[in-house]
Formats: structure tokens, C-alpha cells, sequence
């Protein structure tokens, strides 16, 4: 009789213990396979955010603020409180721009630069404080300091103008933070073209193609001279920008009474890199100096796996000090999206590791007692000629029989379990994620140390939504291995077995 008829003659003759070696087989494998699957949906849920959101890196000039170092700074005016001084170190600018484009990988970058108190006098921003000031002083007559100057009414029309060259490539409009729902984008060669919420187009009936005054006020006049009427303002530039397109916030925004009007989502806007250069140029020339306004620059990439090599290519630029820039990965927008993906991804690697090293160990032990029950019949099957070879050999395929019903039986599992288990795991993740970064809201400080963290609340961070679903599919590979890693196993449980047994005289087993 042939190994194959005999070893299915004894599968089918002692059942419970085909059985229960059946089931501890689909336990391990259905384990190392779920463990695999899940992982994998992970980590290739990972390699998406990285893909999408993880293929920038920015570069920004590191500019120490000690202006008492001639060797970096000049001063160009000398305006009693408005000193001006000029940066002559390393700064980011059109050649250090082109020579990294050239890089081999970098395929975009995205030019910003911000105006510091751009002052619309035709557009009312959304209320916050400094509007309540202002009509605080308007009712009352009684003004913040003994000065009654109107700064209040002054700082209430008072923004921040976020320049760019492409503002698709800006973190916000990137993450979905901010969505445009008319007219286009700022893009490359635009002059004097901004973006606007939809919030603020409404309280003052704007749109697309409008035109809104911004002027840049003389800082000397706006600060030093007794100011009682808005007409007294001097202002040193003024230009008329197009509205290229409006935006939504889909994002809360928190928000309290001591909230400014920069900081209020509905108040941000974006203008075009040139238009905004131009503008800085020319009132920086009232305190001295025409000075550029100070560039980053966000460079993107065509393969996040290049990134290290990509960033070490760009470091080997000559001419270009490095050590006088920061060269930064931008994994900001995606970090707290990455974290559950994270956690899972640790979180089944140890599961698997137990679960496989505990049944592993748990198989051996029913494989000794399945052959150690065995000596009998090796004793006769020895006596009748039997080699030891086809003794091993048969107790091997029965394994191997059982092993293979039970990786059909967990690759069925698996399948019709592992996109259940891993995204119910991945929802816990995220609402464990989601809890923990949920804050009180932080009162005024008393200590002026945390007023930086007290500001971080207040402000819109570009952050990605939570990956809600992964896909949890058995891989072939993963399946390949974990049959191969089972198979040894198996096989040297039985050699090791099989030769201590074989190694004993057939009369001693008969006996």
C-alpha cells in the first residue's frame, strides 16, 4: 500500500485527532494571515498619505535676529522707533529656487512669502477684537491709552496677505482645509490677483472680478502722529487687487474675545508672490530701503521613497551655503492622520509575533503526541520491511494534508474577515486619536510665557482627515510565506520526532 492511501486511510480512521490538529492549524495560519493582511492594509494606507501629502520638503534661510552683527545686518533708516535694517546673509531667492528645480526628482515648488499688516480701507473683515475695541471707544470716547488716536479703528482693517506662485500647492487648499468654490487659483505669473473666503465676499458683497483696495501705511506717520480721523492716514502704498477666486472653510475654527481679526479663518487671504514682492518693495523704501519680503520655498517631488536622496542631491549644490538654511520634510499636514495607521501597524506586528510563537510552540507539542502515539505502528511497519524514510514520508504528507485544508480554510477566513477587523481596529484607532487631541480651550494667560501656546489654538492647522478605511487584502506573497514558514516547521517537527522513535529497536516499539 502506497504512503498517500495509507496516511488518508489514518486521517479518515482516527478523526479527533485529525480534527483537533486541523483546528490548531487554522488557528495559526488564519492568525499569521489576518496579522499580515491588516499590517499591510496599514502600512499601505501609509504609503498613500506619504505619497500624496509626504513628497515636499520646505527651504527656509535661518536668520539670527541679532541685528547688532554688522557682518549680517545694515542698518537703511534710522526713523526714531522704526529703525530699519537689511539681512545681508543667505536668503532664499530666485537662484537658489531654479538651481534646486534642476535637481533631478523635484518637480514643483510652491514660493511664499506673508505682508504683515496690509490695511483694506473699502472691506470690513469678520468682526473680532479689535472691532469691539473699536466700537467699544467709538460709544464710550474712553480710548485704550491717554493717546486718542484711533489705532483700534485702524488695526480692525488691518490683515495679513499670504503670498504664493500656485496656491494648489499650499498646504491648505492641499489638505481640503480650504476648498475654492469660485472663479481659479492664484498660478504663476499672476499680478495683483487674491483670494478671498466666501464669508467675507458675502458681509460685503463681492465676486468674482471685483477689485479691493490694499494699502501699506507709512509706519513712522501711522505710530508717531496724533491720529483722530482715518483720512489722516499716509499711505505709502496702494494698489487695487482682483478677486481671482473664492474659497470655503471646511473647518471649525475656535475662537474667543481676545481672538484678532488675522486670526479668524474667514479673514485669511492670498494674493499672487509677485504683486505682493512689488507692494513690500515699495513701502519698506519709506523707512530706507527697498527689501524683498523674507521667501520660503516648498519643493515637491516625484517619488517620497527618493526623499533622503533627493534632499542630500540638493545639499551637494555648489555655491549655495546650506549650513545657512533649513531644509526641512514636510510631514506636518499628515502626522496625526499617520498615527493610528501607526499604531495598527505595531499593534498586529506584536499580536502576530505571539500568536504564531505561542501556537507554534502549542503545534509541536500535539505533533509530539500525534507521533509519539504512533510507535506501535512504525514498529510494524518497520517489521514488515518499511523504510524509514517512507515512515517519515507518510507522516509528513498526512501534515501536509492537514496543513493545506487548513491555509484554504484561513485564506477564506481571512478574506471575508480581514477588511471587517481591520477597519473596525482602525476605527477605534482614530477615535482614540481623535480624543486625544481634543484640548480645553486655554484661558488668557497670566504668564507671558505661555502666550505662544495660548495663539496655537486659534489658529487653522492643514491637517489631513483620518484614513476611514483601509484594504485589507490577502496578499499572495503573504500567503507564499506563511505556507512556506508552516511547512518547515512541520516537516522538522516531524524529522526530529520520527528520529528519536526510529532510532529505537522494533522490538522495544512492539513492546
Amino acid at each position: 500500500m502506497g504512503i498517500l492511501k495509507r496516511g488518508l486511510l489514518y486521517l479518515g480512521r482516527h478523526r479527533f485527532r485529525t480534527f483537533i490538529l486541523l483546528f490548531i492549524l487554522i488557528v495559526i495560519v488564519s492568525g499569521m494571515l489576518l496579522g499580515l493582511t491588516i499590517r499591510g492594509g496599514s502600512q499601505d494606507g501609509m504609503w498613500e498619505l506619504q505619497k500624496t501629502y509626504g513628497n515636499s520638503f520646505t527651504v527656509k534661510a535661518i536668520i539670527p535676529q541679532n541685528v547688532e552683527d554688522k557682518s549680517l545686518w545694515e542698518q537703511t533708516g534710522d526713523t526714531p522707533g522704526f529703525e530699519q535694517y537689511r539681512y545681508k546673509g543667505s536668503l532664499v531667492d530666485d537662484e537658489l529656487i531654479d538651481k534646486v528645480r534642476d535637481v533631478e526628482g523635484v518637480t514643483d515648488v510652491c514660493k511664499e512669502a506673508k505682508s504683515y499688516l496690509a490695511y483694506f480701507p473699502e472691506v470690513d473683515l469678520i468682526d473680532a477684537l479689535f472691532a469691539r475695541l473699536s466700537e467699544l471707544e467709538r460709544e464710550t470716547g474712553e480710548y485704550s491709552s491717554d493717546d486718542s488716536r484711533i489705532q483700534n479703528q485702524i488695526s480692525e482693517k488691518q490683515n495679513i496677505l499670504q503670498g504664493c506662485n500656485n496656491s494648489e500647492l499650499l498646504s491648505y487648499f492641499r489638505t481640503n482645509t480650504l476648498e475654492l468654490v469660485e472663479g481659479r487659483a492664484i498660478r504663476e505669473g499672476d499680478k495683483y490677483q487674491i483670494l478671498i473666503s466666501d464669508e467675507l465676499a458675502e458681509k460685503n458683497q463681492l465676486k468674482v472680478g471685483d477689485q479691493i483696495c490694499v494699502e501699506q501705511l507709512s509706519l513712522p506717520l501711522t505710530y508717531t502722529k496724533r491720529i483722530t480721523d482715518l483720512n489722516d492716514l499716509t499711505a505709502v502704498a496702494t494698489e487695487y487687487l482682483t478677486i481671482a477666486g473664492i474659497f470655503h472653510a471646511n473647518v471649525a475654527q475656535y475662537t474667543n474675545e481676545y481672538t484678532v481679526e488675522e486670526q479668524v479663518i474667514g479673514n485669511y487671504m492670498f494674493m499672487d508672490i509677485d504683486g505682493l514682492t512689488e507692494m513690500e518693495r515699495t513701502s519698506k523704501e519709506d523707512l530706507g530701503v527697498a527689501i524683498d519680503p523674507e521667501y520660503t520655498a516648498t519643493f515637491f517631488i516625484d517619488n517620497p521613497a527618493r526623499m533622503d536622496e533627493i534632499i542630500e542631491e540638493v545639499k551637494e549644490i555648489p555655491g549655495i551655503t546650506w549650513s545657512d538654511y533649513e531644509i526641512q520634510v514636510d510631514t506636518s499636514m499628515y502626522e496625526s492622520a499617520l498615527k493610528p495607521l501607526e499604531d495598527i501597524s505595531k499593534i498586529t506586528k506584536f499580536l502576530m509575533i505571539f500568536l504564531v510563537v505561542v501556537c507554534i510552540v502549542l503545534l509541536i507539542l500535539v505533533l509530539r503526541i500525534w507521533i509519539g502515539a504512533r510507535k506501535k505502528e512504525m514498529g510494524i511497519l518497520m517489521s514488515i520491511g518499511e523504510t524509514k524514510g517512507k515512515i517519515r514520508g507518510q507522516i509528513m504528507l498526512e501534515g501536509g494534508i492537514l496543513l493545506l485544508g487548513a491555509l484554504i480554510l484561513a485564506a477564506g477566513i481571512t478574506m471575508w474577515s480581514g477588511d471587517r477587523m481591520g477597519n473596525a481596529l482602525l476605527d477605534r484607532m482614530n477615535y482614540r486619536e481623535e480624543q486625544s487631541s481634543k484640548k480645553e480651550p486655554m484661558e488668557f494667560p497670566a504668564n507671558l510665557n505661555n502666550l505662544e501656546e495660548y495663539n496655537e489654538q486659534f489658529e487653522i492647522r492643514s491637517e489631513v482627515e483620518l484614513v476611514e478605511k483601509i484594504a485589507c487584502r490577502l496578499d499572495v506573497t503573504e500567503f507564499a510565506v506563511s505556507a512556506a514558514v508552516l511547512y518547515v516547521v512541520l516537516v522538522l517537527v516531524v524529522w526530529m520526532e520520527t528520529r528519536k522513535i526510529l532510532s529505537v529497536q522494533v522490538r522495544e516499539l512492539l513492546g
